[in-house]
């Protein structure tokens, strides 16, 4: 696996190529050297032939594809990148990772959540399965189980929700994509037995879905929220889901309303639980009912352990 070092060079140069469009090679050595410099790395590698083969391993690692020609040298070919907010979320990561690199001193002024993260270790190898098209089989136990069953996986993708990481792919004699949490896998191995993948659009699966859960077979609803100015502001600053727009309400002085697209699945159910006492559920009807119906089932329950 590439090193602190490597990993922070891998980024100036996609953050350099990508703000200017192109470079030179010297033009990438001096934007490292005077970066990494700044936050306190006295081991700098920069040579051209490091160089080179870190655009390699952007290309091979991260799925950016970076070109040299002679009249805008080196540039990101952007026909191979399949999203522009893949290059902004991992140049995200670099500014994070930047900020708590510990030769910098600000690891005491910055302090991430501390969670005790399962499953990561199974990142890289999964990665390496899903770039070389690589049968992968999971000793896979949900919670409430007591025996992990084991199963064949066609790897597809890797997706990240609330702080856990899920492998999606297809298991071996099914047809549909399905969600295994990694903080679920209790061994993993990836088998030497290659596979055609399909073509698979994972981004337009999850389009109209909020969180982990595909479900197909939903509706794609017009759900309208409101929250008091307060918590309106951190739903604005934060979108529950892509779709969201705020919508004028003439109606209810002092509030936010906000209009989102998505089906209505559990995952959107304990997300509007999240965000605050304020929310009010306008539409559809069967959602209000639901909310309804679950904070009367907490008041009960709390009510009862009084007694």
């Amino acid at each position: 696996m590439a090193s602190l070092n490597a990993i922070q060079r891998y980024l100036i140069i996609i953050r350099k190529i990508r703000d200017s469009g192109g470079v030179t090679l010297k033009e990438l050595q001096e934007k490292i050297e005077n970066e990494l410099t700044a936050h306190g790395d006295t081991q700098i590698a920069s040579s051209p032939r490091t160089l080179k083969r870190d655009i390699r391993n952007i290309r091979n690692d991260l799925g950016i594809g970076i070109n040299y020609s002679h009249s805008k040298g080196y540039h990101i070919a952007e026909d191979e990148v399949s999203s522009p907010e893949n290059i902004e979320t991992i140049l995200e990561s670099f500014d994070i990772l930047n900020a708590l690199n510990a030769d910098t001193g600000l690891n005491h002024v910055v302090f991430p959540e501390r969670r005790p993260y399962r499953g990561t270790e199974h990142l890289y190898p999964l990665l390496k399965a899903i770039r070389g098209n690589r049968l992968v089989h999971i000793h896979h136990q949900k919670y409430g189980e007591t025996v992990p069953k084991e199963r064949d996986i066609y790897p597809y993708a890797l997706k990240e929700c609330h702080g856990r990481w899920y492998l999606l792919g297809i298991p071996k004699e099914e047809e549909t994509i399905k969600t295994f949490g990694l903080d679920r896998i209790i061994r993993l191995q990836v088998l030497p037995e290659k596979f055609m993948p399909r073509k698979i659009d994972i981004h337009a699966q999850f389009q109209d879905s909020f969180g982990i859960l595909v479900k197909e077979e939903l509706p794609t609803e017009e759900v309208i929220i409101s929250f008091d100015e307060n918590d309106g502001k951190y739903v604005e600053s934060l979108p529950i889901h892509h779709s969201q727009v705020r919508i004028p309400d003439f109606t209810n002085k002092g509030r936010m309303m906000f209009r989102l697209t998505l089906k209505i699945t559990e995952d959107l159910l304990l997300e509007l639980f999240s965000r605050g006492y304020s929310m009010r559920v306008h539409q559809p009807e069967h959602l209000r009912q639901k909310v309804c119906d679950r904070h009367w089932d907490a008041l009960v329950v709390n009510v009862l352990d009084q007694f």
